[in-house]
């Protein structure tokens, strides 16, 4: 009896030193896990410094960043100037202009991103659609939005992409016209020459421009009630207008080298049917991180489609309480890595796309400033035509540059502009 009580202490003893001894092998274990991923931030939170600062010693802290703004060029209230401005009083390092169907506001606000260091990403928000083939023929397809981020210098193809641009904004002066056509039948008449002076010079008219010309004419109290009265998707004096099909928005960016981002799908009526479709033409992330935190659910829809995670504070300037000011999002570090990574040989191959296009060019004088959606530009140097790529080159994307140059049997060399090193293409007219 006595033995068997001893045998029975020992064999108790024994168990709970085998239980301590696994409780402590777990506890290293997750010690060792959350070691890892420290390290795993440390970096990349060094690397996206170095990155967004264009520098060898970077700031150990993550760069404040904003990936979705607009300017009055589109429906915001600021300049793309002003945009840029604002990004850098409020501390932002990395900044993309995502205007609606246009990239004009991408050269000017480049100009005040060299003054204050900011690394600005060449972006544009597409409007598309989407819908079943009865909601087709029933002209009954919803609404899409999709970002585009190119490298540094732009979109390659620039020609395809400001086509379809050109078209989709064409359509919103048709769109715009009969929504006042609506408003009036309904005894909410607005005026066409405000709607235009409200959009401004040059300026395709969008929704949010017709809301203020409601607001004017004392049809409303606010924009905000504009839209939930009359303007939003499903309200009477709503109009479609000349979007492109989603799936093809996405192979567009993918052709010009860019990176699509679904915008916004929390405002979905049918999400399951569009990302499914989307993530079959190529759609790298969607958009969970916002101006009231991350969105589960459509983290939740990344998580589930094997897609990428991004975000940002969609600021137009409108100046109300409870909009969230440039940087106000916030991306995690590994996220933002993440999305780096997968983007660089795809801007890469942009880059490339370009060297071969001004080499194939018949006519560089048509490469003026204004054909450029990026940081680069072709200047004419004693007979010498030479296409200067942006100073935000990093060391592989100037590399990429330079061996694409020599494969196509074209000169290059570094450059100085403003003070900064450039790496230069030339062609001898």
């Amino acid at each position: 009896m006595i033995l068997d009580g001893l045998v029975a202490q020992n064999s108790t003893q024994y168990s709970r030193s085998t239980e301590h001894a696994n409780e402590m092998q777990k506890s290293k274990k997750k010690g060792k896990t959350r070691g890892n991923d420290a390290a795993r931030l440390s970096a990349a939170i060094l690397h996206l410094s170095s990155w967004a600062n264009k520098s060898r010693h970077p700031d150990p802290t993550p760069p404040r960043t904003d990936f979705h703004t607009h300017s009055n060029l589109s429906d915001g209230f600021l300049s793309p100037a002003e945009v840029v401005n604002r990004a850098h009083r409020n501390g932002v390092k990395v900044l993309a202009l995502t205007d609606h169907d246009t990239m004009a506001g991408v050269p000017l606000a480049l100009k005040a991103a060299q003054e204050h260091r900011i690394r600005l990403i060449p972006g544009v928000e597409i409007s598309a659609k989407f819908g079943s083939s009865s909601q087709q023929l029933r002209g009954q397809e919803e609404p899409v939005h999709i970002l585009a981020y190119y490298s540094c210098c732009g979109p390659a193809h620039c020609k395809e992409m400001e086509a379809t641009l050109l078209q989709i904004r064409e359509g919103r002066y048709i769109r715009a016209q009969a929504m006042v056509q609506k408003l009036e039948s309904l005894n909410k008449p607005i005026k066409w020459d405000d709607v235009l002076e409200i959009a401004g010079k040059g300026v395709a008219p969008c929704r949010p421009h017709v809301a203020q010309a409601l607001v004017a004419a004392g049809h409303v109290n606010s924009v905000e009630e504009a839209f939930s009265r009359y303007l939003n998707n499903s309200g009477p004096a709503y109009v479609a207008g000349a979007e492109q099909p989603a799936a093809d928005v996405v192979r567009l960016i993918h052709r010009t080298g860019g990176m699509a981002v679904l915008a916004h799908p929390w405002t979905l009526k049918h999400p399951f049917p569009l990302i499914e479709r989307l993530k079959d033409a190529g759609l790298d992330a969607i958009e969970v991180y916002k101006s009231d935190g991350k969105d589960a659910v459509s983290a939740e829809w990344a998580t589930a489609y094997e897609l990428m995670k991004l975000g940002g504070s969609d600021f137009h300037g409108r100046g109300t309480i409870d909009e969230i000011d440039i940087g106000g999002t916030s991306i995690p570090a590994l996220a933002m890595l993440q999305f780096l990574t997968v983007a660089q040989p795809i801007w890469s191959s942009a880059l490339r796309l370009i060297v071969q296009e001004f080499a194939e060019s018949t006519s560089v004088h048509d490469m003026d400033h204004e054909y450029w959606k990026g940081d680069i530009f072709v200047q004419e140097v004693e007979g010498r035509f030479c296409l200067v790529f942006s100073a935000w080159l990093t060391d592989e994307e100037k590399s990429v540059v330079q061996n694409e140059a020599r494969t196509l049997g074209l000169m290059h060399e570094v450059t100085l502009q403003q003070g900064f090193e450039c790496i230069s293409v030339i062609k001898v007219s």
